[in-house]
């Protein structure tokens, strides 16, 4: 044990011309590897290290996404993680690291790809609204994360989980404060209306606001009468009161209210 620490007090000055960079990392590698007298458990021991640190990092942002309700959740994120983790355990493992061997990085780079195609599934747009952004971010950031884990580069994963709690769970709170001005408008149509929402969608874009959610749903009161109701990201009172008022004259539905939205819906 007195090996390890040592190896933390002789760190040499980084190697750049060689291409070498001592790190904290390397250093704890060499310690596993030079474990047992090199007879291979103390690679299996860095192995289970990676995996279970895989699952603590990327554990917690998927339990964020599955308190948020969102599909892509606490199980996906873990099994999302582990995956890239084993990937790049197989790449160093399979082909051999060394320091001049770039060959381990080729099944690694293959994951990105098809993390991107995960990503999409978790993207719904829903009448002109796009939800399941920051979903798709935390699933690409928990591959990053796998692949740092199973690289052995545990300090960059560590790191790089911090500045995702950071932003999940600090900075959602600057985004409602920044959403505090958005408005939602209710508009009421005949259930046999063939307004459609494109057609709406078209006098908003003549004011430039951004919709940040629009949904159509039959109303309670009256099965007779269905809502369409639009929530903009930010937009100020008088200019929402002129959007109404030129929906009104253009598509004299049979009412459009306003509700103004103290916080924001998470993506």
């Amino acid at each position: 044990m007195f090996e390890f620490f040592n190896a933390f007090a002789t760190l040499k000055t980084n190697d750049f011309s060689s291409g070498a960079v001592t790190t904290i990392d390397r250093e704890i590698i060499k310690f596993f590897n030079e474990l047992w007298d090199s007879n291979g458990w103390g690679n299996f021991l860095l192995c289970i290290i990676s995996l279970v640190l895989c699952i603590i990092l990327v554990g917690i942002i998927g339990y964020q996404r599955e308190a948020q309700g969102h599909n892509a959740g606490f199980r996906t994120h873990i099994l999302l993680g582990i995956g890239s983790c084993v990937t790049m355990l197989l790449s160093i493992y399979a082909v051999g690291a060394t320091e001049t061997n770039y060959e381990t990085m080729r099944l690694a780079a293959s994951v990105a790809p098809g993390i991107g195609f995960i990503g999409a599934g978790v993207i719904i747009k829903n009448k002109g609204a796009i939800r399941g952004l920051t979903t798709a971010a935390t699933l690409w950031v928990s591959m990053a994360i796998g692949l740092a884990c199973g690289s052995g580069n545990f300090v960059i994963a560590i790191l790089g989980a911090l500045a995702t709690y950071l932003c999940l769970f600090l900075f959602y709170k600057v985004e409602i404060k920044a959403n505090r001005k958005s408005s939602k408008i209710y508009i009421h149509l005949n259930k046999d209306s063939t307004l459609t929402y494109e057609e709406i969608s078209k006098v908003i874009e003549s004011y430039s606001y951004t919709v940040r959610t629009a949904s159509l749903e039959t109303s309670i009161k009256d099965p007779d009468e269905i809502i369409i109701s639009i929530e903009f990201a930010s937009c100020s009172s008088k200019g929402l009161r002129l959007l109404v008022r030129d929906l009104k004259i253009k598509y004299n539905p049979l009412d459009i209210t306003i509700d103004s939205i103290n916080q924001t819906t998470e993506e």
